[in-house]
């Protein structure tokens, strides 16, 4: 009895503990605590390989949970990859066949430099499943850049 009693205490507390947790650090997040992001979050990026880690940043910088002093001012680029308000659709290479880009790994850390280098290469679904998707769409997407076989 008293076994269940116990495993029942530790377990709300494991909950207790976990959803507090995850709530202060919604809200420092939230609030753009430079010091909780430096101490924390980006050692919480870490622990992941450069890849997983890029991925990851890139998601939380969609949905704003990236302090904006940690976005770039450049247009493109915060533009293209952050603005989830940009008025035309988005879409990286496409290729007329799918590939998968190059081989892992293809994310790189410069620790000296506080920076990451970017290899995905053409990581593409091919043009007939980005056509399908983009054609339900009401506007005519533009075509910036052309592929010779295409």
């Amino acid at each position: 009895m008293f076994y269940f009693i116990l495993q029942k205490l530790l377990k709300d507390a494991f909950f207790i503990t976990t959803g507090g947790t995850v709530m202060f650090a919604g809200h420092q997040i939230y609030k753009g605590n430079e010091k909780f992001y430096k101490e924390y979050v980006m050692p919480f990026f870490h622990l992941f390989d450069a890849e997983t880690s890029h991925k990851m940043a890139v998601k939380a910088a969609k949905y704003k949970l990236v302090p904006k002093s940690k976005i770039t001012p450049h247009p493109v680029l915060a533009s293209r990859v952050f603005d989830r308000d940009f008025p035309s659709p988005k879409s990286g290479s496409v290729t007329p066949n799918p590939q998968p880009g190059n081989e892992k790994p293809r994310v790189f850390r410069l620790k000296e430099d506080r920076a990451v280098i970017n290899r995905y290469g053409f990581n593409s679904e091919g043009h007939d499943k980005v056509y399908n998707r983009l054609k339900v769409r009401e506007v005519e997407p533009p075509v910036v850049g052309k592929y010779q076989n295409s």
